[in-house]
């Protein structure tokens, strides 16, 4: 049985946080309404008969993580899988024929009894929101959040529709920065791999006539010959450590402050960080814009979207612009105290409220940090691959 997490608001308008357990979302909410509380944000937080801690946690997650490596659910499965689903909602099948049609015609062993035990929920009365949110690894709160909104509008197509060119703009950016950074990669494994023998096997063969020189080498030459030496009798302990620092990872980024600060740093890293905001911008506005357009309020809409910001201090920012529209001020003007929504995104959502199109503006932000992104990616390629050829010339004329 899940156990869910949830923040709400009590009677007297403080901003609780806790945990329940049940069988789906939706009794998580009368659980809540019962007590008197409002919900502001539910979401699975483990499963009670498997919610290890510690080194435990760390070995499950590791496991999923290599299972979903080699078997999971890829996004080319998400958008197929989106696509149909849309397709045969709009020419009127139900819901259920057309995930046992789907089914049928699946290849990923994964995929397929995660969509079962899907079909077999909402035969036994769950919702399809509810259904999916028993695989929080394979569909995600963004995911959940656009089916469930489809759920209550009446739009199950529409929503399956987005989410498929939403994968598909995932899936595009993505392959177009594997194709920018593939040369770059490609020199760096090179650099490594002729850094890694030449201190392996061409150094140490040198150091049996240095050693019977008398003369006093120079600092670059000794200090090459300890590095290597280093790296000849201590592979091992290396390999240990790379594990234990692996693992430390690992369990730090299970703490909500080392995360935040480690998103904070990401976004402070150069061309790396201008990508992030880019890329989490587009989707937040695009999705914001999709459930404007559903009629979905601002407020709601805006809860929402934060979740498709997987950045912590970003989700923050979203939160905070949350806040201040709950209160009554506009959404451009909340926008503008936060230095990542630049001047010209806030005079479109303003121009949005004014003629009251901010689906259709929202849209053409998205549309705008799009191209940013295709232009951040595009660029520094060009720039790090003669860096790189640079660098791996000083490092190998250092050690020759």
């Amino acid at each position: 049985m899940p156990l869910f997490r949830y923040e709400a608001i009590n009677p007297a308008g403080q901003k609780i946080s806790g945990t329940h357990t049940a069988d789906i979302l939706s009794q998580v909410e009368t659980w809540l309404a019962q007590k008197g509380l409002t919900p502001v944000r539910i979401e699975i937080a483990a499963e009670t008969d498997l919610a290890p801690t510690g080194a435990a946690r760390y070995l499950k997650d590791l496991r999923l993580a290599i299972t979903d490596r080699f078997i999971g659910v890829t996004i080319e499965d998400l958008i197929l899988f989106c696509r149909q689903l849309s397709t045969m909602l709009s020419a009127g099948i139900a819901v259920l024929p057309a995930l046992e049609i789907i089914v049928r015609q699946m290849d990923n062993p994964r995929f397929k009894k995660i969509a079962l035990a899907v079909a077999d929920d909402i035969e036994s009365g769950v919702t399809m929101s509810d259904s999916f949110a028993v695989f929080p690894r394979t569909f995600n709160k963004l995911f959940l959040n656009i089916v469930r909104i489809g759920e209550e509008t009446g739009s199950l197509n529409s929503s399956f529709e987005y989410l498929a060119d939403l994968y598909e703009n995932e899936k595009d950016i993505k392959e177009r920065i594997n194709a920018a950074t593939r040369y770059p990669k490609l020199v760096l494994i090179a650099i490594l791999g002729a850094v890694t023998f030449l201190m392996t096997f061409v150094v140490p063969k040198f150091v049996g006539l240095f050693s019977k020189s008398s003369a006093t080498l120079p600092l670059p030459t000794r200090l090459l010959i300890a590095i290597s030496d280093f790296f000849s009798h201590n592979l091992l302990l290396l390999g240990i450590g790379v594990v234990l620092l692996a693992t430390a990872w690992r369990l730090a980024m299970q703490y909500d402050g080392v995360v935040l600060a480690w998103d904070r740093w990401l976004l402070r890293v150069p061309i790396l960080g201008e990508l992030s905001v880019k890329i989490y911008m587009s989707r937040f506005c695009r999705v914001l814009a999709v459930l404007s357009k559903s009629g979905i309020d601002i407020i709601t809409g805006l809860r929402l979207s934060a979740s498709a910001l997987e950045n912590l201090v970003l989700f923050r920012m979203a939160e905070d612009v949350l806040g201040e529209v709950e209160e009554g001020v506009p959404l451009n003007t909340a926008m503008a105290k936060h230095p990542l929504f630049p001047p010209l995104v806030v005079q479109m959502v303003a121009v949005g409220e004014e003629t009251g199109e901010v689906d259709q503006m929202l849209n053409k932000v998205a549309d705008y940090y799009d191209k940013e992104t295709n232009y951040t990616i595009k660029n520094p390629a060009t720039l790090i691959e003669p860096l790189l050829l640079l660098v791996m010339g000083t490092m190998v004329g250092f050690i020759a």
